[in-house]
C-alpha cells in the first residue's frame, strides 16, 4: 500500500531503487532457557512487533537442534516457534529470518505454508495500530509506548529498547532495493487488507499468441521481448483501489448475514475482514439472496483505473452493444505510446479486448522514444531539468515545438531534448511563413487558372527548373509516405525539412523571379500558378506535424474553403520523377555553389557583377551557355567564357563541379597582396580566440566547478574556431597558388 496514497498498488506500480540501510543483528532468546538465544539479522526492526515466528533453513546445521523449539520474542514477550523452511537464505545475515506475515510479501507466503498468525501492526497512516494487540489480548506498557507511532519514529524507538535491555548485538551498514509508489514516491508498506484480484494468466497467453502470429506487431521490434517477458511471468491482477474516484465495484454485503465482517473505520467508513461473503450483480440487488434482508452496504473499493482502462478500446464505442462506432474503429490500425505503460496498460488492452471482443483492438504498436534533457538525463523537478511545454510554446511557438520532437525520433532512441533546437525548427516555420507570403504576393491570375481545371503541376510544357522541382516533390512525396508506413517519424520530419527548406525555398523560389519578373505575361502567370500549387502540396505535408501553421497559411491562399485536415494526402504521381531533369539541375546548383564560394573566399562584394571562365566538355559547357539567365541571377555572372579544356586562363581562382572547371579572373576582382594580408590579420585573431577558450577547457577548476552545458559550449566554440582556422588558411593556400600561376 502506498504510504500517502492509501491505496493497493500492483506490482508494476512500484518503483524499487537501491538505498542506504542498516542491517540490526538482534538476540531472540529461547523461551525455555533465557540464557540462549538467536541472532536475527533484520532490516527493519520495527515490524519485530507483529514477528509470529522464525525461520531457518531445513538443511542449516547451525539450527537443526533448534527447530520446533520456542522463541520469546524482545520488547513484546510474544512466543513464537523456530521453523524451518527452504525460503530462507543461508547466507543472508545469521541464516535465522523473523518472520512478520502481516508486513512482507515472502513471509506471508510462508506464513500461508505453516498457518501463521498475521498480525497487522499498522493503520491505513503506516501508525502502530494498538488495537491490533488488544484484539489478540496482548496488552501492557509496551503497547501504549507505541501507540500511533509513525513506522520510522516506532524504527528509533524499537532500536532504543533493544540497545537498553541488551538485545541489539551490532548494526551493519547494508544496501537494500526501497519499493516506492511509482506516483507519490513515498516507501510502500506490505499490508493486510482484502481486495479483489483478477486471474489473469488464461487471458495472457491468447495475448502473447496475438504478437507471436503477427496479428499485432510492436515497433520497435526489440520491445516484443519486454512484452513476452512480463506476461510470460504475470500474476493475479489486484483491480481494487482505496480511492474516492472510479468505477465502484459491482459487490453489496448484508448487514444480517456479514455484520461480523462490516467493521467501520475512523472516517466513517467500513473496511472488510477477509470472511465477507459478496453478493456481485450488474445491477443492485433488492435485497440479500440469502435471508431476504434490504440492509445492503456496496462494497467501499473503486476499479484500479488500469482495469476500467484497458476496456477503453470498445467500451466508449458503445460497448456491448454493437453500435456503428464499433463496428468501424475496433479494432483501429495504429496505437502510439511510450514504453512506460506497455504493460500498465497496452497489454491489459489486448488481453481485454480479446476476452470480450474475441479480436486484438489494434494492429500495430509503436512505442515512442522518451524525452530527456540536452545531458540524456531523464527529467524530474527535484533536478531541475524540466522543459515546461507550455512555456516553451509560448516562446516558440507550437508547431516549432512539435517539429523538432518528430525531426528528434528517431526510432529506438530517446531524444536528448535542447532548447536551441527548437529555436532552429522555429526558423523553420518562420522560412514557411516568408515562402507563403511571396506566393500570396504573387498569386493573381493563378486561382483563375485552377478554376478552370487546369495544373501546372500536371503540365506538360515545363521548363528545367520546374521540372526539377516536380521531380523533387514527386520524390519527397514517395519518401515521406515510406518513412510515415515505417514509423521513422524522424525521417518524415527531415525529408520535408529538406525539400522545403533547401529545394523549394533556397532554390526554387530564387529561380521563379526570373519569370516572374521577366515581362511575359504568359510564363510569369504559369509560374504564379506551380508556386501556389508547390505551397499547397507543402502544406498537405507538414499538416500533420504542424498542424496550427499549415491550416492558417491555407485559409489566407484560400477563400473561405474547408479545412486543410480533410484534403487528402499527398499522392506520388510516378510520371513526374525526372531522373535527367534532376541530374541537370543538381549539376547546374554545384557549379552555381562553386562560383559563389570562389567569390566568398575572395571576399567580392556580393553585388558586383563578374567574369567567368567555363572550361569543360562541349556538352556541359553548352548547358551552362542555355542557363545563363540562371548564373546571372544566381550568381551574379556578368560575362562568361565557354571553353574547351585546353584553353585554361592563367592567374585565376579555380574550382571544379564534375568535369567542368570553372575560373575566375582576378586581374579586375581582387588585390592578392591585400587579401593575404587580410586573411592573415583574421587567421591570428581567430588563434587568438581559440588559445583563450582551449585554456579555459584546461583548467581544472573550470571544470570542476561550470555546469556540463557550459562546458559543451566551450567545446563547441573550439569547435568553430578550429574550423574557421582551417578555411581561412585553405582561402590562404588558393592565393598562394593563383599568384604561382601567374609567375
Amino acid at each position: 500500500m502506498g504510504r500517502r496514497c492509501k491505496t493497493a498498488l500492483a506490482d508494476i506500480e512500484v518503483v524499487h531503487e537501491d538505498s542506504d540501510g542498516s542491517l540490526w543483528h538482534i538476540r531472540y532468546p529461547l523461551a525455555d532457557d533465557p540464557s540462549q538465544a538467536l541472532i536475527v539479522a533484520t532490516t527493519r526492526p520495527e515490524t519485530m512487533l507483529g514477528d509470529t515466528a522464525v525461520a531457518v533453513h531445513p538443511d542449516d546445521e547451525r539450527y537443526k537442534e533448534l527447530v520446533g523449539k520456542k522463541i520469546r520474542l524482545p520488547i513484546t514477550g510474544r512466543v513464537v516457534s523456530l521453523i524451518a523452511d527452504p525460503f530462507v537464505d543461508r547466507e543472508f545475515g545469521t541464516g535465522a529470518l523473523k518472520i512478520t506475515p502481516g508486513h512482507d510479501f515472502n513471509d506471508f507466503e510462508i506464513g500461508e505454508r505453516f498457518n501463521l498468525d498475521k498480525i497487522s501492526i499498522f493503520d491505513a497512516d503506516a501508525r502502530i495500530d494498538a488495537n491490533a494487540f488488544s484484539a489478540r489480548g496482548e496488552s501492557g506498557a509496551w503497547v501504549e509506548r507505541y501507540r500511533g507511532q509513525d513506522r520510522f519514529e516506532a524504527r528509533k524507538l524499537v532500536i532504543a529498547e533493544l540497545r537498553e535491555n541488551s538485545f541489539l548485538e551490532k548494526t551493519d551498514a547494508h544496501k537494500l532495493s526501497v519499493g516506492r509508489c511509482y506516483r507519490c514516491q513515498t516507501v510502500i508498506e506490505p499490508y493486510l487488507t482484502p481486495q479483489w484480484f483478477v486471474d489473469i494468466k488464461p487471458l495472457a497467453e491468447p495475448a502473447m499468441q496475438a504478437v507471436r502470429d503477427g496479428r499485432i506487431k510492436i515497433i520497435p521490434e526489440g520491445w516484443s521481448n519486454s512484452y513476452f517477458a512480463w506476461m510470460e511471468n504475470i500474476k493475479d491482477w489486484c483491480i481494487s483501489r482505496q480511492i474516492w474516484w472510479g468505477h465502484q465495484i459491482p459487490a453489496w454485503y448484508c448487514k444480517g448475514c456479514d455484520g461480523a465482517n462490516l467493521i467501520a473505520a475512523a472516517d466513517g467508513g467500513y473496511t472488510l475482514t477477509k470472511d465477507a461473503k459478496p453478493i456481485v450483480r450488474r445491477e443492485r440487488p433488492e435485497s440479500c439472496p440469502k435471508c431476504g434482508g434490504k440492509e445492503l452496504l456496496q462494497d467501499p473499493d473503486v476499479l484500479d483505473t488500469w482495469f476500467s482502462s484497458s476496456l477503453w478500446p470498445f467500451s466508449t464505442l458503445g460497448w456491448p452493444e454493437r453500435t456503428e462506432d464499433l463496428k468501424s474503429f475496433y479494432p483501429t490500425s495504429t496505437l502510439v505510446t511510450g514504453f512506460d505503460i506497455l504493460f500498465f496498460w497496452v497489454a491489459r488492452m489486448i488481453m481485454m479486448g480479446l476476452k470480450f471482443m474475441g479480436d486484438v483492438p489494434f494492429r500495430d504498436v509503436y512505442i515512442h522514444a522518451l524525452v530527456r534533457d540536452e545531458q540524456g538525463q531523464k527529467m524530474s523537478k527535484s533536478k531541475g531539468n524540466v522543459i515546461d511545454p507550455l512555456e516553451i510554446m509560448d516562446k516558440y511557438g507550437t508547431d516549432a515545438f512539435r517539429f523538432t520532437l518528430a525531426a528528434m525520433a528517431a526510432m529506438g532512441r530517446d531524444i536528448k531534448l535542447a532548447e536551441e533546437r527548437i529555436g532552429g525548427y522555429q526558423n523553420f516555420v518562420n522560412k514557411l511563413w516568408n515562402a507563403a507570403r511571396f506566393v500570396q504576393i504573387n498569386q493573381a491570375d493563378a486561382a483563375d487558372a485552377r478554376a478552370n481545371g487546369q495544373s501546372r503541376l500536371a503540365a506538360n510544357d515545363l521548363g528545367l527548373a520546374d521540372r526539377w522541382i516536380r521531380s523533387r516533390l514527386a520524390a519527397t512525396i514517395r519518401d515521406a509516405r515510406e518513412a510515415v508506413a515505417a514509423y521513422r517519424f524522424n525521417d518524415y520530419a527531415n525529408v520535408l525539412y529538406q525539400f522545403t527548406w533547401h529545394e523549394f525555398c533556397d532554390w526554387y523560389i530564387e529561380m521563379s523571379k526570373l519569370a516572374l519578373n521577366g515581362g511575359d505575361a504568359k510564363p510569369a502567370a504559369e509560374s504564379r500558378q506551380l508556386l501556389r500549387e508547390l505551397l499547397e502540396q507543402i502544406l498537405l505535408l507538414l499538416h500533420p506535424i504542424m498542424p496550427f501553421v499549415t491550416e492558417e497559411i491555407w485559409q489566407v491562399l484560400g477563400d473561405e474553403r474547408p479545412s486543410i485536415m480533410v484534403e487528402p494526402y499527398p499522392k506520388l504521381e510516378s510520371s513526374w520523377i525526372d531522373a535527367s531533369g534532376e541530374k541537370q539541375m543538381d549539376f547546374l546548383m554545384g557549379v552555381i555553389r562553386a562560383v559563389r564560394n570562389l567569390r566568398t573566399e575572395l571576399n567580392c562584394p556580393p553585388g558586383k557583377q563578374i567574369k567567368v571562365i567555363f572550361c569543360g566538355q562541349d556538352t556541359d559547357v553548352s548547358f551552362l551557355r542555355e542557363q545563363q539567365p540562371y548564373l546571372r541571377a544566381l550568381a551574379r555572372v556578368g560575362s562568361a567564357d565557354y571553353r574547351s579544356t585546353e584553353e585554361r586562363p592563367k592567374g585565376a581562382a579555380t574550382a571544379v563541379v564534375d568535369a567542368t572547371e570553372i575560373y575566375l579572373p582576378l586581374d579586375d576582382l581582387v588585390n592578392l597582396d591585400d587579401e593575404r594580408a587580410r586573411l592573415t590579420k583574421e587567421i591570428g585573431k581567430v588563434e587568438d580566440e581559440l588559445q583563450r577558450v582551449q585554456k579555459k577547457l584546461g583548467n581544472d577548476d573550470f571544470i570542476a566547478k561550470a555546469k556540463q552545458e557550459v562546458i559543451q559550449k566551450e567545446r563547441a566554440k573550439a569547435a568553430q574556431f578550429d574550423e574557421k582556422i582551417r578555411t581561412l588558411r585553405t582561402s590562404l593556400e588558393k592565393i598562394a597558388e593563383i599568384q604561382a600561376g601567374r609567375n
